[in-house]
């Protein structure tokens, strides 16, 4: 095996059936690093290719300082990320794909940036001035453009970004932080180390992505469904408890539905009946989601503790239902819904500083 002792960069490629990419990568990469003077190493985390890409990355080791990390299965983009960076030996990671969509040329440029000290985590951006995308269909754009907009909505720290998405990207090793707090689960790895990393500052660079040329792509609609699931994960609690909020809302609406038009139920009876089923989903919901983290006890007592957090809530929302069902609209699912809108704030205040603290 070619080894290098003491690189200053670990490029970091997770790899499954790109047999036919693998070796035009690595020669570009060292091309493109030895022309810079950058000494480097390649960490390869290949899934267990059927079309044995780990094979050839292995031959080419005696020719480039490449490691090859084979795993036993099909186990995800984010965790072989993880586990490249745990068998990296530089202090400067790139992360990038082995389809070639992204230009191995740009590593140096990355390096320098990250180099001069001003950055700890440099992301080659498409949508940044000088960056572009090559060839996708309109439709693949708006889903890229639509999953970019969810990230920046739902993760904070994704709002510095203009790319947050991008799978090419280096960063400072001490910048992830603890490895473990990295969720191997997920196709966008950036995101989670945005979300979750300690660092201080974040800069692009513009590239053009362009067109997969051999192999075939890995987007799904597992992958896209496991996308909003990450980015639904990373948000901070208020908005979980606000998502959480939003369907207790429709559980409780429906009920007083349920009760006044189909069972011709009381308003008052219907009310209650709504906000006991819809304080029930959310304890649920957010003693699974929002507070997983944080609950202590055992899960009656937080239930007990919940109602009683939301006591406050509870009774604001039956007056103002009451109040407005009565005095003001007539109509039972809309004065639900204002008598909702009085008690969410409370609600969340109290169960944030009571239930789980």
């Amino acid at each position: 095996m070619c080894e290098v002792k003491h690189p200053n960069v670990s490029v970091v490629v997770p790899t499954y059936n790109e047999r036919d990419n693998i070796e035009e990568l690595i020669t570009r990469i060292d091309r493109a690093l030895s022309s810079a003077k950058i000494p480097y190493e390649v960490v390869v985390v290949d899934d267990n290719s059927p079309d044995g890409t780990a094979e050839v990355a292995s031959r080419l080791s005696t020719r480039y300082p490449v490691k090859v990390i084979k795993r036993p299965g099909k186990l995800g983009l984010s965790s072989a990320v993880i586990e490249g960076v745990r068998n990296s030996a530089a202090d400067a990671i790139a992360v990038m794909d082995a389809d070639l969509q992204h230009p191995p040329e740009l590593i140096p440029r990355l390096y320098q940036r990250l180099a001069q000290g001003g950055c700890d985590i440099v992301v080659a951006s498409r949508y940044v001035r000088g960056g572009e995308v090559r060839g996708w269909s309109v439709f693949r754009r708006l889903v890229s453009r639509a999953a970019t907009m969810l990230a920046r909505v739902l993760v904070p720290q994704a709002r510095k970004v203009n790319d947050p998405l991008s799978g090419y990207f280096m960063f400072k090793k001490d910048a992830i932080g603890r490895l473990n707090h990295i969720n191997p689960r997920g196709f966008k790895i950036l995101l989670e180390i945005l979300a979750k990393g300690r660092y201080r500052r974040v800069c692009e660079e513009p590239y053009s992505f362009g067109l997969r040329v051999r192999g075939s792509s890995k987007l799904s609609s597992k992958v896209m469904w496991d996308f909003v699931v990450q980015t639904l994960n990373l948000s901070p609690d208020y908005l979980k408890f606000a998502i959480v909020g939003a369907s207790g809302t429709l559980v409780n609406l429906g009920v007083v539905a349920l009760c006044r038009y189909v069972l011709g139920l009381l308003h008052e009876v219907a009310s209650a009946l709504g906000i006991e089923v819809s304080v029930i989903n959310n304890f649920v919901l957010n003693d699974l989601w929002t507070f997983r983290s944080r609950r202590m006890g055992p899960w009656p007592l937080r239930l007990a503790k919940f109602h009683l957090s939301t006591l406050a809530s509870i009774l604001v929302q039956y007056a103002t239902s009451i109040v407005a069902f009565h005095y003001v609209i007539h109509e039972s699912v809309i004065s639900q819904f204002l008598g909702i809108v009085a008690g969410f704030i409370v609600n969340y205040t109290v169960s944030r500083r009571f239930v789980w603290r």
